[in-house]
């Protein structure tokens, strides 16, 4: 298990390495965001930390660059920017939990391994629906034999749907299990991704389905 801390603050960074490595989650550290992006493209990481207020970069350009090179490791963002709009854009360019700094550790060790639960979940999860196939491995789902490209988040949203196997999926367990949000940010992001999951799926006999009030789920429609 590797996780991958991406912080300027070396005493804090030594402090955390000690501390994480006593509770089996040995830590890898690098300073700055261009470090971070090389390392990150290896793709053999468990778990990212990101700090935002880096020396060469913002924390958030970082976030983008390795979701745009196919990194699906989750990120915790740790900051102490609190703003909720901070939270909301790291979210939306890809973070899956905000950790505001002054933390409490063993809170950031009980939202690391929860993440990495989470991200092991394609190794055993079933991954099929219908005539709907999601490739674990890479970007791509599978409509009979088409491929679609998907973004990062797009992923994780017909992962979360497919491990649902056609059981409803409330609002609030998406915001929690695709986007890390631990609130309501009061926006229509979950709308606009599965609006944007619908239109690739297009002739598909699998769909997502929007019952009111409910939530979403899969349901195969057996007509193309």
């Amino acid at each position: 298990m590797i996780v991958l801390l991406i912080e300027d603050n070396v005493r804090l960074a030594a402090s955390l390495a000690r501390g994480l490595s006593e509770c089996g989650l040995p830590l890898e550290s690098v300073t700055t965001g261009t470090a971070a992006i090389e390392r990150a493209k290896q793709n053999d990481l468990d778990a990212i930390v990101l700090d935002l207020g880096l020396p060469d970069m913002d924390g958030l350009e970082v976030l983008t660059a390795i979701r745009q090179a196919g990194v699906v490791a989750p990120v915790l963002v740790l900051t102490a920017r609190d703003a909720v709009e901070s939270r909301v854009l790291a979210l939306d360019r890809g973070a899956d939990d905000y950790v505001v700094k002054p933390f409490a550790f063993e809170e950031l060790v009980a939202r690391l391994r929860a993440l990495i639960r989470r991200a092991s979940a394609p190794r055993w999860a079933p991954l099929t629906f219908g005539d709907l196939r999601l490739d674990a491995d890479s970007m791509v789902a599978h409509v009979g034999a088409r491929g679609v490209a998907l973004s990062p988040r797009e992923h994780a949203l017909l992962h979360h749907l497919l491990r649902q196997g056609g059981v409803i999926s409330s609002r609030r367990e998406i915001l929690s299990a695709v986007f890390g949000y631990d609130f309501d940010p009061g926006t229509n992001t979950v709308e606009v991704h599965i609006a944007h999951l619908r239109r690739k799926l297009e002739g598909a006999r699998t769909q997502i389905e929007t019952l009111r009030g409910q939530g979403y789920r899969l349901v195969a429609t057996g007509v193309a």
